[in-house]
């Protein structure tokens, strides 16, 4: 199980951005419903998580090269 160092934060975005745009690719939802919908906050929630964890990957190589 060790390949999934550093990989479950990413799966877990990518499932958050599956989820939250699901109804808006089925077509149960217009995009201005979606964009004031808790599923626009659930995307932009699985963004910022992809976010931290590109940073702290990031940080934890400079700190390796160092």
């Amino acid at each position: 199980m060790s390949w999934l160092n550093g990989k479950k934060t990413y799966i877990v975005s990518i499932l958050m951005l599956f989820v939250s745009s699901l109804n808006l690719i089925t077509g149960d939802i217009s995009l201005n419903e979606f964009i004031s919908s808790d599923s626009m906050t659930l995307l932009l929630e699985a963004m910022g998580l992809s976010a931290l964890r590109a940073g702290v990957n990031k940080n934890q190589e400079e700190t390796f090269e160092a």
